[in-house]
């Protein structure tokens, strides 16, 4: 299986998206040292924010840019770490999904960088980071029903369709990661205003809290405008 952002690099040639693949697994629903490192997480966020409005974090920024480069308006989609970040200082916790999800998530709210993941073993064919032709079906994770891409939109995809819309806005029902998921694949979106340092660092520790929190073995790599493809497996 590989991975590849060739068909977007052309338009983005500074993007650094940190690419983490996990095997052999153990994902639970909860575990009680988790759930302290996701508080611990959430409380640097908040200290980090302060009284300033979130869309003032360069971060949070770049990535609002970067959406408006492909034709999406952030305040009406917000990138995942925005609305994931927004969420948690609104209900003072970070949601309980399983202990993979919640590792992704909890270091997407320590760096501010969006962060997805998914099953590789529902995953057909390769990865791609790619501009969406339009009209392509798309079964987002906690509606019902199915969405439709538009022209030029950046998505993840397989090759059996959109496995992300809005680069990294919501994932699909197909791919999600869940207590029964052994080997698993998960992105950070580094924006092109996003150091490659800070890239680096988020991808570590997600690397370190995974094989703590699920066990199993974590390699990691960066695709960028010099590795746009990468080998996952």
């Amino acid at each position: 299986m590989k991975y590849s952002i060739e068909g977007v690099i052309e338009k983005y040639p500074t993007v650094n998206i940190g690419v983490l693949t996990g095997t052999g697994l153990s994902i639970k629903r909860m575990h009680p040292d988790l759930e302290k490192y996701k508080s611990d997480c959430l409380q640097l966020a908040k200290e980090l924010i302060g009284s300033d409005p979130i869309i003032n974090h360069p971060y949070i920024a770049s990535m609002r840019n970067l959406y408006r480069t492909f034709g999406t308006k952030p305040a009406d989609y917000h990138p995942s770490a925005e609305a994931l970040v927004r969420r948690a200082i609104k209900t003072q916790q970070l949601p309980l999904i399983n202990t993979a999800v919640d590792t992704y998530n909890a270091v997407s709210v320590r760096y501010f960088i969006p962060m997805g993941g998914f099953d590789t073993d529902l995953v057909v064919g390769d990865i791609v980071l790619r501009f969406s032709t339009g009209d392509e079906a798309f079964s987002p994770l906690g509606e019902i029903g199915h969405e439709v891409t538009y022209p030029g939109e950046v998505v993840y995809a397989d090759d059996r369709g959109v496995l992300t819309r809005r680069w990294n806005y919501r994932d699909c029902v197909e791919t999600r990661i869940t207590e029964k998921t052994i080997n698993v694949v998960m992105f950070i979106d580094g924006s092109p205003e996003i150091p490659r340092v800070e890239v680096e660092k988020a991808l570590k520790e997600l690397a370190l809290n995974l094989e703590r929190y699920c066990g199993g073995s974590c390699s990691t790599n960066i695709a960028d405008s010099r590795t746009p493809a990468i080998e996952l497996f």
